[in-house]
């Protein structure tokens, strides 16, 4: 039972599934439901990762600012660290990528708006079909393409956040370089939204730009990512029967329970790393006003780590990376690799063809 879409297709069900509907109707039974299912996923399923975790403390061992951000994503469901990477490093970068994106050096698989069951590839569309028509697309094999990625992606201080909030090494290790498109109205997860509701999601953005309201911020409500009564409150355009908001949860909706004034915006300069608990309620990147002129791509480094789904069998193969930089890394960083495929350093010289 997801609190969103979690497929790629732009059609939105003006009604959810009669049994969905009803439970997420009703907050109490919600949130019982919410909270026996993540105790499945962090405690039974997930118990070899938790034990690897405890097992492995002393590489986990925080240092103050590690802490510091720790506790903030347990009390409010999102951590801010501003500055943490050189802006030249994260200009280098986005030069690069922004080339590669241009020229379409992309995961034609990985896509928001346009794709259907008819159509399920990015192949023959323009960069500016793209932009026209798709919410969100990424780089292929970003950390074969653009080695400098590996350090970030894969640095010990956001590796120590991540296992120690969630207590346990996360089985889902994704990277990706994703590039968001404004468009006149907020598409998918710029609408509010929770992102599952059956096991832990944390997404980590390293931005290769500056946020501000025309670079798309994530606007995040604090506290709401517990499942207590209060955050099972807010409910979703489709369970409604409304036909807006992409099926997800309207302004209006959220304010109704958790006030605007209240709601955080996340804008910060190039180099910042914004974490969030994707079991909060959340929406990104959101312009602050949709269709300006004004209104420019975000551009960002992308880690999204989750835990254990019900019935789902651990993944595998999510990303390639050089066997070079895999034999540098250290004992800690291996534990998040371990679903990336190692490949000879001639791979660089295949993606670049």
């Amino acid at each position: 039972m997801t609190g969103t879409m979690t497929g790629t297709s732009g059609a939105t069900p003006s009604r959810s599934p009669f049994l969905l509907r009803s439970v997420r109707m009703r907050p109490r039974l919600y949130s019982a439901v919410c909270k026996a299912r993540m105790f499945y996923s962090r405690t039974i399923a997930g118990a070899e990762t938790r034990r690897l975790f405890k097992k492995s403390h002393k590489l986990f061992a925080m240092n103050e600012m590690e802490k510091q951000h720790v506790k903030s994503l347990r009390q409010f469901g999102y951590a801010l660290i501003s500055e943490f990477f050189p802006r030249e490093l994260m200009d280098h970068i986005f030069s690069k990528a922004d080339s590669m994106f241009h020229n379409l050096e992309i995961d034609m698989h990985h896509g928001y708006s346009i794709q259907t069951k008819e159509r399920t590839t990015l192949e023959g569309l323009s960069y500016s079909e793209l932009a026209a028509s798709e919410k969100t697309i990424a780089l292929r094999d970003p950390l074969i393409r653009i080695p400098e990625i590996v350090d970030i992606a894969f640095h010990e201080s956001i590796l120590k956040i991540a296992a120690n909030f969630l207590e346990y090494v996360p089985p889902f290790y994704h990277v990706t370089v994703v590039r968001d498109f404004p468009h006149d109205r907020p598409l998918h997860s710029s609408n509010f939204h929770k992102d599952n509701d059956e096991s832990d999601s944390l997404q980590i953005f390293i931005y290769l730009v500056d946020i501000d309201g025309t670079r798309g911020p994530l606007v995040y409500v604090p506290g709401s990512n517990h499942y207590d009564v209060r955050s099972c409150r807010p409910r979703l355009s489709r369970d409604l029967g409304i036909p807006a908001n992409d099926g997800r949860l309207s302004d209006e909706e959220v304010e109704r329970v958790y006030p605007r004034r209240n709601w955080a915006v996340l804008e910060t300069q190039r180099g910042s790393v914004a974490a969030i608990h994707g079991n909060g309620i959340h929406k990104g990147p959101a312009w602050s006003q949709p269709g300006s002129p004004k209104n420019r791509p975000r551009t960002a480094i992308k880690l999204d780590l989750h835990g254990y789904k019900l019935g789902v069998a651990r993944e595998q193969g999510e990303n390639r990376m050089l066997e070079s930089d895999h034999a540098r890394m250290s004992e800690l960083q291996r534990l998040f690799a371990h679903a990336t495929l190692v490949e000879k350093e001639a791979a660089r010289f295949a993606t670049a063809n």
